[in-house]
């Protein structure tokens, strides 16, 4: 398999072959890749998240919680949302000249919110990435521009990993320790982790624009249960695992379509 080093040159090419890309059918996928992933739920102080949160997003209803994530238990005054560590593999876009080439294996934490995005009388439930970490530059860069992503680069991101755990620590924003408790594989991802990833990602750019986007999680090879044990330090909380934090270790593939303003997602026929 061979990989792209990025150079001035070689980088400003992907970039135009991204650009003619993202020209195709606005809802196909552009990048493709592998995903070695840490899943976990967390619990943040819904004052907090209503405080944080972009125009036209807002805490879905309870009914709508319950319908759509069955799975997670309701702790009062607390909103759940997903973190996610994973390593990407093979990652490249769907694009002609790409089929044996693939950029550098990286590691990213993403956390994704359930939200319910407002638009004059439409609502839509969607999954919202206020910040993600990357110790991979060139990620940095292409997630900024192109799919509007809040990727920070953090060269410093450590991570530990044994035969049935893995750690990152981030100084001062992140400590999380993700261990396996068992060994048999499940069919599924529990169904809070599905929904998360069904539902349109929805992201806001450090230029202030909103951007939606289609991803999908297949040929999932292995689901574990995990015991997550992390700190989070973000919006001045900090956030810990309680006794409702459970996981999944899951080895897959994703695709994600491009980047998308609201009519362009929505109603790309209008």
């Amino acid at each position: 398999m061979g990989v792209i080093r990025q150079c001035p040159d070689s980088a400003g090419v992907e970039m135009q072959k991204l650009i003619s890309l993202m020209r195709q059918n606005p809802h196909d996928p552009i990048l493709i890749g592998n995903y070695s992933a840490n899943m976990g739920v967390g619990y943040f102080p819904r004052e907090e998240v209503e405080k944080f949160l972009p125009r036209a997003m807002s805490i879905p209803s309870d009914e709508v919680m319950d319908e759509k994530y069955p799975t997670v238990k309701k702790m009062d005054g607390m909103h759940p949302f997903m973190l996610q560590l994973a390593t990407g593999d093979n990652v490249r876009p769907l694009a002609e000249g790409y089929e044996s080439a693939s950029y550098p294996s990286y590691e990213e934490f993403m956390f994704y919110f359930p939200v319910m995005y407002t638009h004059k009388e439409e609502q839509h439930l969607c999954s919202y990435v206020p910040v993600l970490y990357l110790d991979y530059l060139f990620g940095v860069i292409i997630g900024d521009l192109y799919w509007g992503f809040r990727k920070e680069y953090h060269p410093g991101m450590i991570i530990e990993e044994t035969d049935t755990s893995r750690r990152c620590t981030i100084k001062d924003i992140i400590h999380a320790d993700f261990r396996r408790t068992s060994t048999n594989s499940r069919q599924e991802l529990d169904p809070f982790f599905t929904q998360t990833f069904e539902n349109p990602t929805v992201t806001v750019s450090f230029l202030n624009q909103t951007y939606f986007y289609t991803t999908k999680v297949f040929s999932l090879t292995k689901v574990l249960d995990t015991s997550p044990v992390y700190e989070w330090n973000y919006k001045g909380s900090a956030i810990k695992n309680n006794q409702n934090t459970f996981g999944n270790y899951s080895e897959f593939t994703f695709t994600i379509s491009k980047s998308m303003r609201y009519k362009a997602y929505f109603h790309p026929t209008d």
